[in-house]
């Protein structure tokens, strides 16, 4: 019973990192990378110049790709928007074995919190670097990777563990 339950849990899961890895590697073909960058590239571009706004941060963008936070310039690239959680999440949320509601609210849940911590992190970042261009690198390259990582599993198995503690409850 235990182990099935365990395959009926991972599946989703190895299938969603499977389609993830399908679809970034679409993404990178030399046929359409240029086009999705730029899309991907704009799109943080332009949260981050709204989210800096909105907190009265000194952010601006005087040049594609650049964003200059605190002093420090910085070049936004395709690995810099997130996209890779983004679509890791879509096929996580998507493919997990709950109702079609629980799915959109994970989703949901997941995309803000994507996004959110995306556009912070450029912020935190941008200051680090006028600081310290040796700790920007560090906080750029590992810590916030982490960071997202470990907040992409933190939220499938809030909802996850959620949608089977219902389940347990109607079953009993």
């Amino acid at each position: 019973m235990a182990k099935k339950r365990f395959v009926k849990q991972f599946i989703p899961l190895m299938v969603a990192v499977f389609l993830w890895i399908g679809t970034s590697m679409i993404l990178h073909l030399p046929s359409i990378k240029n086009e999705v960058a730029t899309f991907f590239i704009n799109f943080t571009l332009q949260s981050s110049l709204l989210f800096g706004k909105l907190l009265f941060i000194p952010i601006v963008s005087t040049t594609f790709p650049f964003l200059t936070i605190g002093g420090y310039t910085m070049q936004v690239v395709m690995e810099c928007t997130a996209y890779n959680f983004y679509l890791f999440v879509f096929f996580l949320s998507l493919l997990s074995p709950v109702n079609w509601k629980q799915k959109i609210i994970t989703l949901l849940i997941f995309l803000v919190a994507v996004f959110f911590i995306n556009n912070l992190r450029f912020i935190t970042v941008g200051y680090i670097g006028s600081y310290s261009q040796n700790l920007f690198h560090l906080v750029h390259d590992y810590l916030w990777n982490i960071l997202f990582g470990f907040l992409v599993f933190l939220i499938w198995a809030w909802r996850y563990n959620k949608s089977f503690d219902k389940k347990a409850e109607n079953n009993s």
